[in-house]
């Protein structure tokens, strides 16, 4: 009967199991790290020589993991880290902070030859995605290098013991750093500084040896050109030009007036034939002026933006340019004998564009010699922009009953400003055509400016279609020609649209100038 009872015991029991559906077993996701560029999210990049770039460790479906510690290795011969400091290279990524916090968790870093990089890290149970650190690289050479992961040891802490896990897979990162291009020596010069000012009978010293040598490409992999010539020209604008050679030398003013000093570099292929593309000489150039020296009662009338020195030839006497509503700060330094004079009081007067006189002001001088006003330019509505042009500030001061005065002038408007949109096709794009925008930026400064392009079209029904954005450098005085494109997509109307173009301060930022706009056409089919 016992028996019995068991079988049928045993009987029910598989009934119910068999009844009970079994559930597929899913394997767990694979447990992997990855070395990532942070400029494209993936494991390889291609980089110039010279450039930077940033990596991130990576760990993905992390299961329990209580304490791991990592080592990457990289080819110091082709990349090293930036600064060459762990402390300021070496960054927690915040995957390991998330159980004591980042002050007493964090990553702890040695290194040696600056080489490799070593990580501890106390994780504290921490499953999952996440960045265990970040690395700042600085590319050396040309070629190929890996920057990857050789040695890691990953314990799990459960019932008191330790448990080593394994990981699936390890994606290392590859670096490709390209040979430039055939590369012209590039000339600088140090001293003296562009619209310096020297009395007559100073020493003037020319400094050059911060010029770069040039890089030709042939034969591959190429090789630095070094510089072997430094010849200086000094135009004196009297019909006297002399010559000096070296990276260094100097000459005595003689005479007031303006000095053009050129410095032109050459550096010959040492290892001929050159690539076709490769020029070996290159020039600069700067002015000064040399003034006589201060006698007797003196003023000089400047802005914070520049203007010291005598109204002359450009740019002495003239600052640099303002923009609409911007606060405009006038100094004048008065002198006797080139000796400040203190508590004199200085008048000055500020004509517009159109010769009429805008404002007029009074300030003393104070333990320098300094007079200062501030002002800030009438932006008077929709007739605002009839004031651009030349403004002139006029400095009045008398010594000993001698009176002396200096001008400054200054370009008001706007400081970049959108010169002309062209587009390639006027006759029209069809859907899936590619537009090409070119924009030409106009700028009334005496320095470089950073803008931010935004370009946006509209099709038809008024429905934005595509943007291009660029960030660029304004050349001084100067243009800057760009070629950006739009993709036509399938949905947008057939008709007329309208591209908007936008210059600003930085992405977000504020507008430099009016936005300025062109028709296209979408035509089908």
């Amino acid at each position: 009967m016992k028996g019995k009872t068991l079988l049928s015991l045993a009987i029910v029991l598989a009934m119910i199991l068999a009844a009970i559906p079994f559930a597929a077993v899913k394997a767990a996701p694979d447990f992997t790290l990855q070395v990532v560029f942070d400029e494209n999210g993936t494991s390889s990049l291609t980089k110039g020589i010279g450039s930077d770039f940033n990596v991130s460790v990576k760990v993905f479906n992390a299961p329990s993991v209580d304490f791991m510690s990592i080592k990457v290795h990289w080819d110091p011969t082709m990349v090293q880290l930036k600064d060459m400091s762990t402390d300021l290279d070496v960054l927690g990524g915040g995957f390991m902070d998330t159980f004591w916090g980042p002050s007493s968790a964090g990553t702890h870093l040695t290194t040696g030859t600056l080489d490799d990089v070593t990580g501890f890290m106390s994780i504290g149970s921490k499953s999952g995605n996440g960045i265990l650190f970040k690395m700042l690289f600085h590319c050396l050479a040309a070629g190929v290098s890996t920057i990857g992961v050789v040695n890691m040891n990953l314990d799990s802490y459960f019932m008191m013991g330790t448990t080593q896990m394994n990981m699936d897979s390890i994606t290392n990162g590859t670096i490709e750093q390209a040979l430039p291009p055939a590369t012209p020596p590039k000339a600088k010069i140090a001293s003296p500084v562009d619209g310096s000012i020297v009395n007559v009978g100073d020493t003037v010293n020319l400094v050059g040896t911060g010029s770069l040598p040039g890089f030709d490409t042939v034969p591959p992999p190429g090789e630095v050109c070094p510089i072997t010539i430094y010849d200086w020209t000094i135009d004196f604008h009297n019909g006297t030009i002399i010559h000096l050679f070296d990276a260094t030398q100097s000459f005595v003013c003689t005479g007031a007036g303006m000095v053009t000093i050129t410095l032109t570099v050459t550096a010959p292929d040492p290892t001929p034939p050159s690539a076709p593309t490769y020029i070996d000489h290159d020039s600069t150039s700067v002015d000064i002026m040399q003034i006589p020296a201060a006698v007797g009662a003196g003023i000089d009338v400047y802005t914070a933006r520049g203007g010291e020195g005598p109204l002359g030839v450009y740019p002495f006497g003239w600052s640099d340019a303002y923009g609409p509503q911007v606060e405009v700060c006038v100094f004048a330094k008065v002198t006797y004998n080139g000796a400040p004079v203190e508590y004199k009081p200085v008048e000055f007067v500020i004509m517009d564009n159109n010769g009429d006189e805008r404002d007029s002001r009074t300030a003393f001088t104070d333990a320098s010699g300094i007079a200062t006003v501030c002002f800030r330019i009438p932006w008077q509505g929709s007739d605002a922009e009839n004031y651009f042009g030349n403004w002139s500030i006029y400095g009045t001061v008398d010594i000993s009953q001698v009176q002396v005065s200096d001008t400054v002038k200054f370009r008001f408007g706007y400081i970049l400003y959108i010169e002309s949109i062209t587009i390639d096709v006027p006759a029209g794009y069809h859907k899936g055509d590619t537009m090409t925008i070119d924009v030409t930026i106009g700028s009334i400064a005496m320095a470089d400016y950073d803008a931010f392009l935004q370009i946006s079209a509209h099709d038809n029904c008024n429905v934005p279609i595509g943007q291009a954005f660029a960030t660029i450098t304004v050349p001084a005085l100067g243009y800057s020609a760009l070629g950006n494109t739009i993709v036509i997509p399938d949905w947008a109307y057939v008709g007329v649209g309208i591209i908007y173009v936008d210059l600003l301060t930085s992405k977000f930022g504020l507008p430099y100038c009016p936005e300025k706009t062109i028709g296209f056409i979408i035509v089908y089919p």
